[in-house]
């Protein structure tokens, strides 16, 4: 099993955490190389990962980030709430060996809790990547250049066909996507790989990529709060937050995740576990720092009956927020 995270210093140690929790979890895999995509990772934090390979008999190979501005052809722009590095996963059949046909991308922020081998040996039959549907508007998607029944997925977890990538030079139409919207791509390296990818993706069972907004939000309050298209059904999701594979800790105004002080996330505690058996164990904590505003918000949504709050919430990130994207 081919694996591929890529991070800087920052989540070096989140990363570190998922590594153990899948390696725990795939101990029945006969062989599993992580590469890691290294945009300015510490020698300290460096060698900890290392040592994590070394632990499980597992092999870690990091990967120096190439000029991520010179394989776009134009320079990216991302806020301080995306790392730069995260669009090196485009670029992967340039930057991994070619002699690998097949990987898993994984972001720093999953928690494996279960064996990935049945994923992992699932045949792509001729998609350029398999990845779980994202629970979107109509609003994103026309954001890059989607109509409301295209694919749209999550692509913080993708099996991807590098043999594909590479015969059909996904690097140069990302490269083109990006150009084309002057190196600021709505929703980042997600949407170049949607909107390039929509038609050529697989769609797999959404138990391997379980993300936040499934745990915080009742099923009926989720299709209100982001007006999906196409979407998985209610019993499909109970079925996968009940025994997911994988667990994303993506971001979400209502919920803090695991490695911040006073998450309650269902799976925290399971996080936690994995953490004490890291390098990173006897490292505190991180603050919520979330701004003021943004605490008020979530107060003033928690203290408005349930409806209306969903209801104005949905509005905002269904409608407001992709309206206000398309004008920047």
């Amino acid at each position: 099993m081919n694996v591929v995270y890529t991070s800087d210093n920052n989540f070096a140690d989140i990363m570190g955490i998922s590594m153990i929790s899948l390696f725990e979890n795939n101990r029945e895999c006969e062989e599993i190389t992580v590469y890691i995509i290294d945009n300015n990772i510490n020698s300290e934090n460096k060698a900890k990962l290392l040592s994590v390979g070394e632990k499980y008999e597992r092999s870690v190979k990091l990967v120096p980030m190439p000029d991520l501005n010179e394989l776009a052809g134009v320079e990216l722009h991302t806020d301080s709430r995306w790392p730069l590095s995260a669009f090196s996963r485009l670029f992967l059949d340039t930057i991994l060996p070619c002699e690998i046909k097949k990987v898993l991308y994984l972001d720093c922020d999953i928690l494996i809790n279960d064996s990935l081998e049945g994923l992992y040996n699932t045949e792509l039959d001729g998609y350029a990547c398999g990845g779980v549907l994202d629970c979107v508007s109509r609003g994103h998607r026309a954001n890059i250049g989607l109509t409301p029944g295209d694919k749209y997925i999550n692509a913080g977890m993708m099996l991807i066909s590098l043999e594909k990538w590479r015969e059909d030079n996904m690097s140069d139409r990302f490269a083109r996507f990006i150009i084309s919207c002057g190196g600021r791509p709505p929703y980042y390296d997600q949407g170049v790989i949607n909107g390039t990818l929509s038609r050529e993706i697989m769609i797999l069972d959404l138990r391997y990529n379980c993300y936040t907004a499934l745990y915080d939000f009742s099923y009926s309050d989720l299709i209100k709060y982001r007006h999906p298209s196409g979407y998985y059904s209610e019993n499909e999701i109970a079925k996968a937050v009940k025994a997911p594979a994988i667990v994303h800790f993506t971001t979400s105004f209502l919920s803090l995740r695991p490695w911040v002080e006073g998450s309650g996330h269902p799976f925290a505690e399971k996080w936690q576990s994995f953490r004490a058996m890291s390098p990173w164990a006897d490292a505190p904590l991180r603050k919520d720092n979330r701004s003021a505003e943004r605490k008020l918000a979530v107060k003033i949504y928690k203290a408005m009956p349930q409806g209306l709050s969903v209801r104005i919430a949905g509005a905002l990130h269904a409608h407001i927020v992709p309206m206000l994207r398309r004008k920047r």
